[in-house]
């Protein structure tokens, strides 16, 4: 009785090396979408931190805009800098007809805070609850 003990190797060998390519082939790809994953969760946490990064500077600008001398507001927006916290402010008179209020924006690199303020002996008066994240003004273009 004679076996051929080389095909039965060969066949056997043949499926191993097959099972590990297939192994290999499925740990590269749930490789390569972990790593895109991780590189989408950059992303994200990097605009949110520029996010909060302009947010911040625009609220500094509130606050320090608020603590100025002015001269009465325009219909056009006035600014003032502080060239060494970078804080930049602009006022001007709302057009909102419900009180004579003026219109305070703080700015940070094309991102905008409002808030609502009266003016008085050259200084802002913040009223409570007047603080936004948006303009305004009934059309966009009064806030530009």
């Amino acid at each position: 009785m004679k076996t051929n003990f080389k095909q039965i190797y060969t066949s056997s060998g043949f499926s191993t090396v097959l099972m590990v390519i297939i192994l290999m082939v499925m740990g590269l790809s749930l490789l390569i979408s972990f790593n895109l994953l991780i590189v989408s969760w950059q992303k994200a946490i990097l605009m949110e931190s520029q996010y909060y990064q302009k947010f911040n500077q625009a609220s500094s600008s509130l606050t320090w805009a608020i603590t100025q001398n002015w001269q009465p507001p325009k219909t056009n927006w006035y600014c003032m800098t502080d060239p060494n916290y970078h804080l930049k402010a602009c006022i001007k008179k709302s057009l909102l007809k419900i009180d004579n209020y003026v219109l305070v924006r703080g700015e940070a690199k094309d991102f905008y805070l409002y808030t609502l303020t009266h003016f008085d002996n050259n200084r802002l008066i913040v009223e409570k609850g007047h603080w936004l994240d948006y303009c305004p003004e009934k059309k966009a273009i009064y806030c530009e």
